[in-house]
Formats: C-alpha cells, structure tokens, sequence
C-alpha cells in the first residue's frame, strides 16, 4: 500500500495541530477525550480507560488509530480518529469505517475534517491495492445528535441503516429456558468446537444481508483470539442429536460504559432449527448466567435487516429499546 501522508509524526496540520500515531499509555487520555465530549453532548459519560484499551485490542494494530494534538497548547490531545479496513464481497468496495472523536473545545477548528479526509485516504488505497469497484468510508451517528447528523449530511454521507440498543433489568427472575426435544447444551471448548461453531455461526446468520462470509481462521481471529472480553464459559452451543451445533449465544461480561452489565454479542440458530423456540431458550440461558454471576442488566444490538423478528424475539424477554444509532456512508473518488 502506498505511504500514508497522515502517519507523518512531525506533520503539522493547519491551524497548529499535529497528528501522531498513539501509544498504550494514551489510552486514558483518550478515555478522557471522549468523557468530555459525552458529558458536553449528553450529560452521561460511558466511555471508561478499559472500553478504550479493549477497543484498540481488537483493531488490527494502533497503526489504526490517529491522535490529533493541538501544538500550541502544550500538545493537548483534542481528537482522535479509529480505523477498520474490510472487503464488502457483496458490493465488491473496500469499506473504511471511521469513529472519531473531537474535544468540545477544540470544535470548528477543522480536526473532524482531518479524520475524515484520513479515512478518504485510507479507502482509496485499500482499493487500489484489492482492485476494488469502489471505495466507501462508513460512520455512525448517534440518535438525538443533530449536530453530527447535519455534518456528515452536508458532506455527502446517508444513512444505509440503523442499529438498536436494548437492555434488561436483571433485577427481577425471569423463566427458566425450555429447550426443544432433541437438543443439548455444553459450553464452548477451545481447541475443539472452533470449526463446529463456525460453521452453525455462519448458517445462522448466512442469510442476513450485512452478514460477511468468514474463513474458519478469519472467524477465530474475530471472534476469540482478537476478543480480550472472549470467556469460553459464556458462549452456548445447542447441539442435536448427531453432535452439530444448531445454535449459539456468545456473551460477555461488560458492556462499553457498563462494567456490570452482560451483553450478548451473537444469538443465532441455523435455518433448519427455527421456529422450534431454540431461540428463546437460548436467550433466556443468557439471562440466566448473567444473573447468576450477579450482573444488574443485559444488552444487545440489533440491526434493522433483522430487526423485525429479533426485536420481538427480545421484547418478549423483557428487553426494551434503550438507543438507536444510525450507520452513514458515501462514496469516495478512487481517482
């Protein structure tokens, strides 16, 4: 891939900003970076130190991260850009998703601008180098924040759709799941149900239109070796009769602003097993765990190509709609 211009450490950006790549002992930095924009645009603040440290762990390398400082006040941290590069197959485009974050004392001073022209760079690259149709640089807005909305709309963006947040107060005893005839539960093995598991994951969520395929590696790499947050006894196979698994449930423990939540990452049952309840056992073995290691809430997201049947699968368990966040995207010019 081509040299990145925005690597330059020594690269100064208008207005006496400089960009930089970060180290580990900037992560509560910029923990306290967004903190402060939180607190500025809703009055609670839910990133903490470790929901940024985790974040980074599961980036490819902190080559994806970018910090913005602001020279002339001693280098004062007032922006931060994280990266991810994928491969949509579906639509044949390089897909650069871009979160950042600016300092609400540092806006208008063109760092968002910086971010995004970074994440212009890095999609066009990226399709070069795969001989890609197109590049894309993805993001996503939170609901009731108007202000970002307005500015990536001015900049081309649209929305292509939207995720839910729901949650549930474990505070109250919920039913016991009731599991179809013919199915067994165990937890995950490691070094024995990787390929199993992958397998189930990818047919249960095969026919989603945002699912991107995984090899057996890539789904490893993803789902457990790069997952610090993975906990083999927190992810649930039903198996039939025959020993394949037919669905799953991989949870955790903390949620991002939340220590003392569960969240449940994938809930999936392969096509031939639905419309038998494995899907609500499932959910309510979850809850259950959660509860049982003394955990006050649970969380999910749920993405709008599948929010029909699974918000309904989750009201009926008691989980109700706490925040909607919408992901935007453009296109960008490859040449």
């Amino acid at each position: 891939m081509p040299p990145d211009p925005w690597t330059d450490e020594l690269r100064l950006a208008p207005g006496g900003l400089r960009l930089r790549r970060p180290a580990w002992s900037d992560v509560a930095a910029v923990a306290d970076l967004h903190a402060a924009a939180e607190r500025a645009r809703t009055g609670e603040v839910r990133t903490r130190t470790e929901d940024v440290r985790v974040r980074w762990l599961m980036l490819d390398g902190l080559e994806d991260v970018v910090l913005v400082e602001d020279v002339d006040a001693g280098h004062t941290l007032v922006g931060v850009g994280e990266y991810t590069t994928e491969l949509d197959l579906l639509d044949e485009a390089t897909v650069v998703h871009v979160e950042g974050q600016v300092h609400p004392a540092a806006t208008g001073r063109g760092i968002a601008t910086l971010l995004l022209d970074r994440a212009d760079v890095r999609a066009r690259d990226a399709a070069t180098v795969e001989q890609a149709a197109a590049a894309v640089v993805r993001t996503t807005v939170v609901d009731g924040d108007d202000r970002a909305r307005a500015w990536f709309t001015a900049r081309g963006f649209v929305l292509v759709r939207h995720l839910l947040t729901m949650r549930l107060d474990l505070s109250e005893p919920a039913a016991a799941p009731s599991w179809p005839a013919g199915i067994a539960t165990r937890r995950f093995r490691p070094g024995r149900d990787e390929e199993r598991t992958w397998r189930a994951h990818q047919a249960a969520f095969g026919d989603v239109a945002t699912h991107l395929p995984l090899t057996l590696e890539e789904w490893v790499e993803d789902r457990v070796l790069r997952d610090p947050a993975f906990d083999p006894s927190l992810t649930v196979l039903a198996t039939d009769a025959a020993g394949e698994v037919v669905g799953l449930a991989v949870t955790r423990v903390g949620v991002e602003g939340a220590p003392e939540e569960g969240w449940i990452r994938d809930l999936g049952v392969v096509p031939a097993w639905r419309g038998r309840g494995l899907g609500m056992a499932l959910l309510l073995d979850a809850l259950h765990t959660f509860r049982t290691r003394g955990l006050t809430g649970a969380a999910l997201d749920v993405d709008d190509v599948t929010i029909g049947a699974a918000v309904r699968l989750y009201e009926r368990a008691g989980l109700r709609i706490v925040r909607r966040t919408d992901v935007v995207e453009r296109l960008v010019a490859t040449h």
